[in-house]
């Protein structure tokens, strides 16, 4: 398992370097405007819609593929699969139809601080970005078939060819100065997901046909579980929905400054965080199925354990480097200095939630294993409201940097409240994870006053500057949980050197 993470990790960073050069590119080329409002407004409504139905259908697949395949077998849970993934695309082919007929009306509840001009633009985007609901709910199912099959390589691969499909897109149609062909190229780019998934889907033995059973108990079972998580998961994209929506109220651009800041932040937590969770979900799913309870709660002390290791300096990091993090990344091209500074801000507000999120999803999947999907639904539905609140207040006194700061608090109480209310199933933060915790955040400290003084005094590089600051950054903080003795971390290192010597 842990080479598998070690494997993951890899192809997950090179995926979101290029996810960062994607975020770049448009930048770069096409700056914070109304057109890029429109755009990015446009294909959240896919994306998110069916990004929440996505997330459910992952998070409810899982654990009802794993208790079919160890109590029927594997025969059966491919048959499970075929018919579940056909019902999903009679119902995307009715989704489609109902929303392009009312695009110019979803478009105003996504952004009703838009004008005439940008709506109308945005209503058009929309039309062509509806069609990659199909590719997006196939990716969902199959994503979370081959994890359950132990397949963890293409999944995380599958990023890479999609974010230079994105790349080269932005690049072409800004040569051509036509903004429709990166509409077309970013549909094309999340076919191509699927695409890329099907010789491994079939590599497993998986042979898909056409046929759909309405009665399948397991289907049923499916969407009695599918449909909270899909409510949950709902409430928590409502948080990015309403952000969006006062940012529309503000002046044009901001949806696009807090898209670059989130998106940003969203990649370094992925990338830190976020794979070796959607690796061990699956497990956490099998152990409870197997009812391997002190198995399953050593796993999630370990997890807890690497989620303090990387999580906590991450976030030190990015608060103490944010202007260096978003000049070196979004200081060029069309984007003038205001905007990058004000990104920067969203930037630090974001990242005070960085370990919440962490833990918030971790206690989420717990959940999930245990088939209880009802406790994330009210835990979802108290911080949306509080988000709301927080968001009204805040965007008055701060302006986009309030709705950042706004959803990073929402989260953090969320996060809170989750991880108490795990006390049901006997688990909570043990003696050893709060050892750990300390260590981290004495190394966190030290390494943000190593990057203080460092800050003052070498600076001579420009925007190349940011590459030393993380090299001390790692350097400082490895070298002190090193000595404060934090067995995970060495367990790591004598992995690393392992796996250096077969090679």
């Amino acid at each position: 398992m842990k080479k598998i993470i070690i494997i993951v990790v890899i192809f997950n960073l090179i995926s979101k370097v290029l996810a960062f050069f994607r975020e770049l590119s448009l930048a770069y080329f096409f700056g914070a405007s109304s057109l890029t409002d429109a755009y990015l407004v446009a294909f959240s409504i896919p994306t998110i819609i069916f990004g929440i139905v996505g997330m459910g259908i992952l998070n409810g697949y899982i654990p009802i593929y794993n208790q079919i395949k160890e109590t029927s077998g594997d025969s059966i849970a491919k048959k499970f699969t075929i018919n579940f993934s056909n019902i999903m695309l009679v119902i995307c082919f009715f989704i489609f139809i109902f929303c392009f007929l009312f695009s110019d009306y979803l478009v105003k509840l996504f952004s009703y601080g838009f004008d005439k001009k940008t709506l109308e633009l945005a209503s058009f985007f929309t039309k062509i970005s509806l069609l990659t609901i199909f590719p997006i709910t196939l990716v969902s199912i199959f994503s979370g078939y081959l994890q359950s099959n132990n397949k963890f390589f293409s999944a995380a691969f599958i990023g890479i060819p999609t974010n230079l499909l994105y790349i080269i897109g932005t690049y072409i149609s800004y040569k051509n100065n036509d903004f429709i062909m990166l509409v077309l190229f970013s549909c094309f780019a999340l076919f191509f997901q699927f695409i890329f998934l099907c010789p491994f889907i079939f590599k497993t033995g998986y042979r898909h046909n056409f046929k759909v059973n309405i009665h399948d108990k397991n289907l049923h079972q499916l969407l009695i579980l599918s449909i909270p998580i899909i409510l949950g998961t709902s409430l928590e994209q409502i948080n990015i929905l309403i952000d969006r929506i006062i940012a529309s109220s503000l002046k044009p651009g901001t949806i696009t400054i807090l898209n670059y800041s989130g998106k940003l932040n969203g990649a370094i937590l992925s990338l830190a965080v976020m794979t070796i969770l959607n690796i061990l979900y699956p497990k956490f799913s099998s152990l409870v199925s197997q009812n391997n309870i002190d198995i399953l709660k050593e796993k999630i002390r370990y997890t807890i354990n690497m989620i303090f290791i990387f999580a906590f300096p991450i976030m030190f990091g990015i608060i103490i480097l944010s202007k260096e993090i978003s000049i070196f990344i979004f200081g060029r091209g069309n984007l003038d200095r205001d905007l990058v500074i004000t990104i920067a801000k969203c930037l630090s507000c974001y990242s005070l939630c960085f370990v919440a999120l962490c833990l918030r999803d971790l206690s989420t999947k717990i959940f999930y294993s245990f088939k209880n999907s009802r406790t994330p639904v009210i835990n979802s539905s108290i911080g949306i409201i509080l988000n709301i609140i927080l968001n009204i207040i805040l965007s008055k006194y701060l302006g986009v940097s309030g709705i950042a700061l706004a959803t990073s608090i929402s989260t953090i109480f969320i996060s809170i409240l989750l991880f108490y209310n795990l006390k049901k199933y006997d688990i909570y933060l043990e003696k050893s994870n709060l050892i750990v915790l300390y260590k981290v955040i004495i190394a966190s400290l030290f390494m943000s006053i190593i990057v203080y003084i460092s800050k003052r005094y070498l600076n001579s590089l420009g925007r190349l500057n940011i590459i030393i600051y993380i090299a001390i950054s790692v350097i400082s903080y490895i070298t002190v949980i090193y000595i404060l003795k934090i067995e995970e971390i060495k367990d790591l290192f004598k992995l690393f050197f392992k796996y250096l010597k077969l090679k």
